[in-house]
């Protein structure tokens, strides 16, 4: 692989975990048809280098996928998987170019996350839309999960959702995990940052709904400010980084803007009616805010934003010294990996079938600001990261 750096990072003073990092860019290029393709697109603004930064990413026998979020105008495609031509790491439209089609509202417009059963090869990929921050102005697509078969290469299924769940002028649909039961997928939980909402998607039924809780809103005060290398960066980002627990019974999450991690029963939100006001928990405050955020076998996984970490959460041990798992609160968290250069701003997690979590990193704020360097003289902006934890994810 393309950067392989090894590296050899102490934890805690005594315990030595391998990490490496995988792919870095300066900025993000494509496999393109042709030069001329690349060279028109790039004259006709619908290429824009510096408007192209990785986020989400999974892994699926082997191979890296990840995404490009539309959040600026000038990014040719959504949903990629990582292929190295000469050496250097580039993205290749993913299932194909046409599927990431600007306003064709059959194709992917808006994807932060996706999810890839490791048993099926389906990704589900949720999809905001053609969406106004990137193009105001412009025709709105709808917000819509699509479910494809990486093996079978074919589109599963299409929901789209309702103006109800996703108002097209507010949804920011930003993370997503797949409850399975009895080795089928039944439940799909989604963050919504822009109405600051809970979507699930009830897979047997083709159905989505929401949940509102006070708790998925941004805090005011301390909990919006993150420092980011040496600057002071505000996020007034509500619901975001999400988890479901290794037996499927609780679902994870936290807004950008707070340090608290919460909970809540999945037996709740099967419930479309239900009354979530009396099940969600506060488990306590995280050591720094976070977005992306994974459960392992054992632990949850979440990057330390203020600390240029990733962290974990000893769920296990917390949950085998309380009185009983209604009594668990966020108590054994230790770092995983740190690093004060290349770990700014860790965005997205995934786990492999061999107990390595990989993660990104992009610099988000430099990137909101505009006061990113693209050129290739310049320092690496982009990152993929592997460690090896021992864990495996919920699938």
């Amino acid at each position: 692989m393309s950067a392989f750096t090894v590296l050899l990072i102490t934890i805690l003073g005594h315990k030595l975990v391998d990490s490496a990092i995988v792919y870095k860019w300066h900025a993000i290029d494509y496999e393109w048809p042709s030069t001329s393709v690349k060279e028109a697109s790039i004259k006709n603004g619908s290429f824009i280098i510096k408007n192209n930064l990785l986020s989400g990413i999974k892994i699926y026998n082997e191979s890296v996928y990840v995404t490009v979020p539309r959040t600026k105008k000038g990014v040719p495609s959504a949903v990629n998987v990582i292929v190295e031509k000469q050496g250097e790491p580039i993205l290749r439209p993913f299932p194909s170019w046409s599927m990431q089609t600007v306003g064709d509202c059959s194709a992917i417009q808006f994807a932060q996350s996706f999810e890839i059963d490791q048993s099926t090869g389906w990704m589900w990929i949720i999809d905001t839309g053609l969406h106004i921050i990137a193009d105001p102005g412009q025709f709105l697509c709808p917000a819509k999960l699509v479910i494809y078969d990486i093996n079978a290469k074919k589109v599963i299924r299409v929901h789209t959702f309702p103006e109800a769940v996703a108002p097209k002028m507010r949804t920011y649909l930003n993370d997503i995990v797949v409850h399975k039961i009895s080795g089928k997928p039944a439940y799909a939980y989604i963050t919504d940052t822009g109405t600051a909402k809970l979507v699930v998607y009830d897979f047997l039924k083709d159905k989505s709904y929401t949940f509102a809780h006070k708790s998925m809103a941004a805090e005011s005060g301390p909990a919006t400010i993150i420092d980011f290398d040496n600057t002071k960066f505000m996020s007034k980002t509500a619901i975001n980084g999400i988890a479901l627990s290794p037996d499927s019974r609780y679902l994870y999450y936290c807004p950008l803007a707070s340090m608290k991690l919460y909970r809540v029963p999945t037996s709740v939100l099967a419930q479309e009616n239900g009354d979530i006001s009396r099940s969600v928990k506060n488990l306590g405050d995280k050591v720094s805010q976070t977005g992306g955020m994974m459960a392992g076998s054992k632990s949850l996984f979440y990057g330390a934003l203020n600390r240029n970490a990733v962290y974990k959460w000893d769920f296990t041990k917390d949950m085998a010294i309380a009185a009983s798992v209604d009594d668990v609160t966020l108590t054994t968290q230790t770092q995983v990996v740190k690093d004060e250069a290349l770990m700014n701003w860790v965005d997205s997690f995934a786990f492999d079938t061999s107990g390595h979590l990989y993660f990104t990193v992009n610099n988000v704020p430099k990137f909101l600001q505009n006061t990113m360097d693209f050129k290739d003289t310049g320092p690496f902006n982009m990152f993929v990261w592997k460690i090896n934890v021992g864990e495996k994810n919920y699938w």
